[in-house]
């Protein structure tokens, strides 16, 4: 993780909005913190990222710690061992958070897309004939699979390269069974087309040639500066969904007023997203944040452009996870009873978002255009 250098150029621009930067750390003197979260350091948590950069959590008057992990994976084991209260993670992790024996509840999602329907990006050697609008070019002319895509199967790109898969299939590009083998992480025994890669392994799995395709998010744009990359996204049509927040059942029994709190803090921090003013300067932060070469603050810029960024209650939290479920093989998943949506509807009260840029419908759920 590197320095956060990029504070005192924000000042400017952010005072303009009303919100000053300040220098602000995560909880490491013995000081007790009132929430303990699980931030990733990968694309997606990047309102934590400015929140505690800028103040926002000390603005709200609550004590955070962050204990920092590469992704929802990770994230979601340090919930399940006590040793964070609240984190981010995409629908795999929540899946897993409601499956286990453990308490948990998710009480908000961070963005949602601007788009009816899902896409994934890919990156993938120009060698081996992949078409991402069809899928059989991933087999050999024997049948055998010839494209191995790496993903980190704790994370939420698990099943978003098999809803891709879904789609292909019910499209007629691939059969049952070969949506079967493609959809199935490969093991020394048994062909698949998915291999287990963790987030900062997959640019050299692909250049090395372990595997042949990675889908993920700024993993892909590290990638498609090495020679022989190409990069591109293949859209298919899902359930819009939203990343998770998602807290233990201590915290959310014990600690919701700290919650609610934190809410607020990530809400500001995703005004500075959605506003003009302060987009620019946000996103050369976050991509110095993220510290990696090949992801810049353009790129940065352009993903924020994607989604609608708001501490929001999706109204179609539960049907997402639910498709996600049945992708995973999950038998008749059901989990309203996992999702909370008081603390996300305390902390807009009284709410009022600046410059009439943007909405939060409560009716929907959801941040629309104002």
């Amino acid at each position: 993780m590197n320095s956060k250098v990029a504070a005192f150029i924000t000042v400017f621009v952010l005072a303009i909005a009303g919100i000053v930067p300040v220098i602000a750390s995560s909880l490491d003197d013995g000081t007790d913190a009132d929430i303990t979260i699980a931030c990733g350091t990968k694309n997606c948590y990047e309102p934590f990222w400015i929140a505690e950069e800028y103040g926002l959590f000390d603005m709200e008057g609550v004590k955070v710690k962050m204990n920092y992990v590469d992704g929802g994976g990770n994230a979601t084991t340090a919930l399940l061992n006590g040793s964070v209260d609240l984190t981010l993670v995409g629908a795999d992790p929540a899946i897993r958070l409601f499956e286990s024996s453990e308490g948990g509840y998710a009480v908000a999602t961070v963005e949602t897309s601007k788009s009816s329907s899902s896409s994934n990006d890919f990156a993938y050697r120009t060698d081996c004939g992949i078409d991402l609008e069809d899928a059989s070019t991933f087999f050999n002319p024997d049948g055998s699979v010839k494209v191995h895509c790496g993903i980190d199967t704790a994370t939420a790109y698990f099943s978003g390269y098999i809803s891709y898969l879904y789609d292909q299939y019910e499209h007629g590009k691939i059969t049952e069974e070969q949506y079967k083998i493609l959809k199935t992480t490969r093991t020394i025994d048994k062909d698949g087309g998915i291999v287990h890669i963790p987030f900062d392994s997959q640019a050299a799995a692909l250049v090395t040639g372990e595997v042949q395709m990675i889908c993920s998010g700024n993993t892909v744009e590290v990638a498609s500066d090495k020679d022989n990359i190409a990069t591109g996204s293949a859209s298919f049509a899902s359930v819009v969904g939203g990343i998770v927040i998602i807290v233990s059942d201590e915290a959310y029994n014990e600690k919701s007023d700290a919650i609610i709190k934190v809410l607020k803090a990530l809400d500001k921090a995703c005004m500075l997203i959605e506003d003009p003013k302060t987009v620019d300067d946000v996103s050369q932060f976050c991509a110095d944040y993220y510290n990696s070469n090949g992801w810049t603050a353009e790129k940065q810029k352009n993903f924020f452009g994607s989604y609608y960024w708001d501490i929001c209650n999706m109204t179609s939290m539960s049907d997402y996870l639910e498709y996600k479920a049945k992708l995973l093989d999950i038998k008749n998943p059901d989990y309203d009873q996992f999702i909370k949506t008081d603390l996300v509807v305390k902390a807009h009260e009284g709410v009022t978002l600046y410059d009439g840029l943007y909405t939060y419908d409560h009716e929907k759920g959801i941040l629309v255009e104002a």
